[in-house]
């Protein structure tokens, strides 16, 4: 790890107790943690939320993974924090602003980590691997893959299906590898949209600075990427929903109804992206940017729940 300045190392040793822990807080990004929903999703989509056991089991899930994925966070922030520094939004966070400390979040990375993983293996072998494996990819991204052009874009778009996995061997269900492609492309898109942002707003010489990567990206090829990327996972997701393997699990249920759904998220975000200047963290757009994208999610999570437990 790279040498920590004087200012670094005595950071945040006259704060008070509170602001380190508010500090320590923001660098886990909770805001993040609505990325995790993804995992309950096999729960949902293979009818295991019929059951009280099912939700517990859910939650305990996300809940574990939160833990793991702060502690990546935090990780990746230490590495970060001097190109975080050429950010525009990003040079905010604590770490690369100088109120965070290295050594405690060093530590609370640690803890988080060890703990999670270790509860994940008492939830289930099978979920407590996948959790491993998400942790030691993002570890790797974070030390040396994310300096690879397309690569670092294809390992931040595993997380999604990787998270999908995981709740899948966590409710003892198979995995569809037509829903993991959906989800794969679906991260893809909004990673694209990400670069997308940092090459609009940072410009070519700040984005790079931060994002040594982007040096290798043009504006062209991911306006390109960005819209194929769109428009597979709308094709995917509508495959998915009417393949016979679908409707047999489903009971003969189509989930087709849910189809528009996807169609107005994707669309909605693109809008985003294009027109509103959008895009650069997905989370807040999700959140905070564009309502009607939330809205879109949970109708979307509705029209699921009624065709699988309720129709």
């Amino acid at each position: 790890m790279a040498v920590t300045s004087p200012r670094e190392r005595f950071a945040g040793s006259a704060l008070p107790a509170t602001r380190k822990l508010s500090d320590l807080l923001v660098s886990a990004r909770p805001a993040q943690w609505v990325k995790n929903l993804v995992l309950p999703l096999p729960f949902l989509f293979g009818g295991a939320l019929a059951s009280a056991r099912g939700w517990r089991l859910a939650a305990a899930g996300f809940a574990v993974f939160c833990a793991v994925t702060s502690a990546i966070y935090l990780i990746n922030d230490v590495m970060d924090r001097e190109r975080d520094r050429a950010h525009p939004v990003k040079r905010r966070r604590p770490l690369a602003a100088g109120s965070l400390a290295v050594a405690p979040a060093i530590g609370v990375a640690a803890a988080l980590g060890a703990g999670g993983l270790a509860a994940a293996f008492l939830l289930g072998e099978r979920f407590g691997l996948w959790c491993a494996f998400y942790a030691l990819l993002m570890l790797a991204y974070s030390l040396w893959l994310k300096r690879i052009p397309f690569v670092e874009a294809l390992i931040v778009g595993a997380g999604l299906p990787l998270r999908a996995l995981a709740g899948a061997a966590l409710a003892g269900l198979p995995a569809s590898a037509f829903l993991m492609g959906c989800a794969y492309l679906l991260a893809l898109f909004l990673v694209i949209g990400k670069r997308q942002w940092e090459l609009q707003n940072a410009g070519n010489v700040s984005s790079s600075e931060h994002r040594p990567v982007l040096a290798s990206y043009r504006r062209e090829g991911l306006d390109f990427l960005f819209v194929v990327t769109a428009l597979s996972t709308v094709a995917a997701y509508s495959a998915y929903t009417v393949v016979p393997s679908t409707i047999a699990i489903h009971g003969g249920r189509s989930l087709a109804s849910t189809v528009p759904f996807v169609v107005l998220g994707v669309a909605r975000y693109v809008r985003l992206v294009y027109r509103r200047g959008g895009g650069g963290n997905p989370t807040r757009a999700l959140l905070i940017d564009d309502p009607w994208i939330l809205l879109i999610v949970m109708g979307w999570v509705a029209a699921a729940g009624w065709v699988i437990y309720v129709r």
